[in-house]
Formats: C-alpha cells, sequence, structure tokens
C-alpha cells in the first residue's frame, strides 16, 4: 500500500508541476490555461485530498513517501499563488477588452455621423 501511495503522490506532483508550469505561461503571456485542464486539476485535487488526509494521520518511516507529499504540500501552496495571479491576469484581459470595445462604440459613432453629415 505505501508503494502505491507512493506512486499516487509522484503521479499528483508530475501533474501539479506541468500544471503550475502551464499557469505560469498564462501569467507571462506565453500560452493559456483553458476549462479543461482546470476541470482536470479540480478532480486531480479531489482524488488527493482523501490521500492527503490519510497521510498525515499515519506516521511513515518510508522517506521518500514523506518527501513526496512535503513536495505536493509545497505545490498546492505554489497552486493557490498561481490561481490568484491568473485571477489578476484576468481581470486585466477583461480591463483590456472593455476598453477596446469602448474605443469601437466610438469609431462606430463617428462613422455613423460622418455618414449622416456626408
Amino acid at each position: 500500500m505505501p508503494a502505491r501511495r507512493l506512486d499516487r503522490f509522484l503521479s499528483a506532483n508530475r501533474e501539479l508541476r506541468n500544471f503550475l508550469e502551464r499557469v505560469d505561461g498564462t501569467v507571462h503571456g506565453t500560452g493559456d490555461v483553458g476549462p479543461g485542464e482546470l476541470r482536470a486539476i479540480g478532480r486531480l485535487l479531489e482524488a488527493m485530498a482523501p490521500e492527503l488526509g490519510e497521510a498525515s494521520h499515519v506516521v511513515s518511516a518510508d522517506a521518500a513517501l514523506q518527501a513526496q507529499i512535503q513536495e505536493y504540500v509545497g505545490n498546492l501552496r505554489a497552486l493557490q499563488a498561481s490561481l490568484e495571479q491568473v485571477r489578476c491576469v484576468m481581470f486585466a484581459r477583461l480591463t483590456q477588452i472593455d476598453a477596446a470595445r469602448q474605443h469601437m462604440d466610438g469609431l462606430q459613432g463617428w462613422a455613423n455621423a460622418y455618414r449622416q453629415t456626408a
């Protein structure tokens, strides 16, 4: 059982690291994270919650498992911070889109006024 638990944490950490890299790309404008990826990471977190709960109650002498659990916790903290950054980026993009829309509306008004006077 500890070997299977170690494998699950290794896999989860690998997925979280990959996701964090994609989130970093989103924050820096070199990539995007889609809704499917967010759902997938949500499912991973849901699946790992009982594992983490069980692991916190079991005193294990397995140093590799303990290291993976610590990495997982660190990845969760990094994920929380990264998702906050994504939220800020999305808000900034929404603001830019709104400003562009207002600009286009203004140009449309000028075009309509020109047509009426020409």
